[in-house]
């Protein structure tokens, strides 16, 4: 078993070899559909350096017109394109395991080039969760990024869906005037809404609150820091109406809302990644 995308664009590499006539190509791999244009920008690691520097060579020197066509995977729709994708997924990564490293290799040259996150390495190599937190724990970019622990308290869940929700704002600054971001966490679900404003003030909170309930549901319970706004009597008439019972953490916790500020945590370190 190898990486996909290694894998795939091997097998591109030799369709390009060796059809020199016109011709269409059809990939389910998003990464090899775009990397026929943005090929010679391409970020070039290791195992990946000559494959995709025989794709620019063969690119750049070919005389005869082609097409390359995404087409979604793991689709039950019919027809010869999805029945020839079927067909191919197995014998492209037949095309160059032979050169692959092993799997814990792939998985941390993997890491190197896209980050993923510890879930994301064991669902795609197989690996266990040891190795995975291993290889995300050693990346210096990841670190730089590794969001703190906020330590252990009580933390209650919701036993279903749109039955507990945790809500707060943080700052972005770099959203200018709409800086405020307020941000509801279902805590059975782990659904996340969020939305910038250009307040914290009640009437920010219930603009944020309606579009949340038609995008998640209406909550049973919404748990709060015993902020002045979130304790307000227009907010409290606002929950009221909505049937919703809310609830306020431990004063000057910092784990009374762990959960939603773990998010905001989230939220700024992509933000900053991109």
């Amino acid at each position: 078993e190898g990486s996909h995308q290694i894998a795939e664009l091997a097998a591109m590499v030799r369709a390009f070899e060796r059809f020199q006539e016109p011709f269409n190509l059809v990939t389910d791999s998003t990464y090899v559909a775009g990397v026929t244009t943005r090929a010679e920008h391409a970020l070039l690691k290791e195992v990946l350096y000559q494959l995709v520097s025989e794709l620019v060579y063969l690119l750049s020197h070919r005389e005869q017109p082609y097409h390359v066509m995404h087409v979604r995977s793991h689709t039950d729709l019919p027809g010869p394109i999805t029945e020839g994708n079927w067909r191919a997924d197995p014998l492209a990564m037949a095309v160059h395991s032979p050169n692959l490293p092993d799997i814990f290799a792939q998985a941390k040259l993997s890491h190197q080039f896209f980050h993923q996150n510890v879930p994301a390495l064991i669902r795609m190599f197989n690996i266990c969760g040891d190795q995975a937190r291993a290889i995300v724990a050693t990346c210096p970019s990841c670190q730089q990024y590794q969001v703190p622990s906020l330590g252990t308290g009580v933390n209650p869940r919701g036993l279903s869906s749109c039955q507990l929700w945790q809500t707060d704002v943080t700052h972005v600054p770099q959203f200018g005037r709409l800086k405020y971001v307020h941000m509801s966490v279902d805590t059975f679900s782990g659904a996340i809404f969020a939305s910038a404003h250009a307040g914290e003030k009640a009437a920010d909170v219930i603009k944020h609150f309606l579009p949340a309930f038609s995008t998640l549901g209406v909550p049973k319970e919404v748990k709060t820091d015993n902020g002045p706004t979130y304790v307000s009597n227009k907010l409290q008439d606002f929950f009221s109406q909505w049937g919703i019972q809310h609830t306020t953490g431990i004063p000057h916790s910092p784990t009374g809302q762990s959960i939603v500020e773990r998010t905001h945590q989230t939220l700024k370190r992509v933000l900053d990644q991109q």
